[in-house]
């Protein structure tokens, strides 16, 4: 890997594969992401935040939330869970697609499960591209992805997990290094690789854990890539570096190894040799880290990370829990946070995770009503104090309803 102070745009190779542009801009702007592993430190909320609020999700009929609330995401207009729409406020919208599921024209056989919004239309990305009016019902404007044959591997469109729009365009994030610009059409218009030097198989399926990889800063929507640890900003004509993250210690997961990860857990299963903790994919993971998503805000750069702890109830082991670093850009210092989380000084709840990462000078996380209803009955069982917004919030909330939305607001 290489990671000099200044890196220019030659050298990230970002490519356009239908444009003969090309970019010599100079990037200085590194995170020294490693030197956290030496500055680990008992962080409290207080230190960054300045206040909590709750946003419950209305719990109707239509509205009802299952598990899987990772894939819950956040746009500057609506919040997205699975095929279902919510307000800021958490009153529920729509449901796009109806809820049916098929092999209808205007239907996928899993149901919707990624969305976007965009000049007053949603749209859907699994098997198909499609398009659906302010009630979420079809439009009639779709698009197979089975029967595309744009690319020689055919299932670049329906195993992304990321789907959004950059100016008047789609976009689709090709796990490992592609982004592919679409027209309103669903037409193919340019495809921007991070590196052209990707010679190693790799698998399509199974990129669990990458599908926070395009997230979102002010105006500015961000793509971070493992294969060269650079976050960019994406524009309607390309790919423009902001930060090269330094992480090149030992502790990094390799990429080839990160490429073949799947591979090697199918082995380990269907390998008739002993199963142990010699076998390659504990051997080649074992006390490595990686990235999970990276995040931008008006003073740090957070990233959210875990310790690869692969098949460890396997092996009756503890799985590592996801960890926070940051960079603050103003001291330009970085410092990964002790424990699972920060220590929660605002409300009094241990500690505090961004499980649903960071939006709009936010950090986000979740709790079941009967969740926090059962906290609440036992911190007065023990004579405890219970933080008031706590109490509050209960009040309006029952125990078989919908999540609460926890949004802690960073210091500006």
């Amino acid at each position: 890997m290489l990671y000099p102070l200044l890196i220019t745009l030659s050298l990230l190779c970002v490519s356009c594969s239908n444009s003969n542009n090309t970019l010599s801009t100079t990037i200085s702007n590194v995170v020294d992401l490693a030197s956290g592993f030496d500055n680990i430190q008992t962080i409290r909320l207080s230190e960054i935040a300045d206040s909590v609020t709750f946003v419950p999700f209305e719990t109707t009929p239509k509205s009802i939330m299952g598990q899987g609330q990772r894939n819950i995401r956040f746009t500057s207009e609506f919040i997205f869970y699975s095929d279902k729409v919510f307000d800021w406020n958490g009153n529920y919208y729509a449901t796009i697609g109806e809820g049916k599921r098929g092999n209808g024209p205007l239907e996928e056989f899993e149901g919707v499960q990624i969305l976007l919004y965009k000049d007053n239309h949603f749209y859907s990305k699994g098997s198909k591209f499609i398009e659906y009016d302010m009630t979420g019902k079809p439009t009639g404007k779709v698009r197979n992805l089975y029967k595309a044959r744009e690319r020689a591997e055919g299932e670049f469109l329906r195993n992304s997990a990321g789907f959004f729009s950059v100016g008047k365009y789609f976009a689709v994030y090709g796990y490992p290094n592609s982004l592919y610009y679409f027209d309103n059409n669903f037409e193919t218009i340019s495809e921007r690789k991070v590196t052209d030097s990707l010679t190693q198989s790799y698998q399509s399926y199974g990129t669990i854990g990458f599908n926070r990889f395009i997230t979102y800063y002010d105006d500015n929507i961000l793509f971070y890539n493992f294969l060269n640890d650079t976050i960019f900003y994406v524009t309607e004509t390309g790919l423009e570096p902001q930060w090269v993250v330094k992480f090149d210690t030992p502790l990094r997961l390799p990429n080839e190894v990160s490429l073949k990860i799947n591979y090697l857990q199918a082995l380990f299963w269907q390998s008739g040799l002993p199963r142990t903790e010699n076998s390659d994919v504990i051997r080649l993971t074992a006390g490595k880290h990686r990235i999970m998503a990276a995040y931008e805000t008006e003073s740090y750069i957070f990233f959210q990370m875990t310790e690869l702890t692969i098949l460890a109830e396997f092996f009756n082991k503890e799985r590592a829990v996801p960890y926070i670093m940051f960079y603050d850009k103003k001291t330009g210092k970085t410092t990964r946070v002790k424990g699972q989380g920060f220590v929660d000084d605002l409300l009094g709840m241990d500690s505090f995770y961004p499980e649903l990462g960071f939006y709009d000078e936010k950090m986000i996380t979740f709790i079941w009503p009967h969740e926090l209803l059962e906290y609440i009955e036992e911190r007065k069982d023990r004579g405890r104090t219970v933080n008031p917004q706590l109490l509050e919030v209960s009040k309006k909330v029952k125990e078989e309803d919908n999540p609460i939305l926890i949004f802690v607001h960073l210091k500006k």
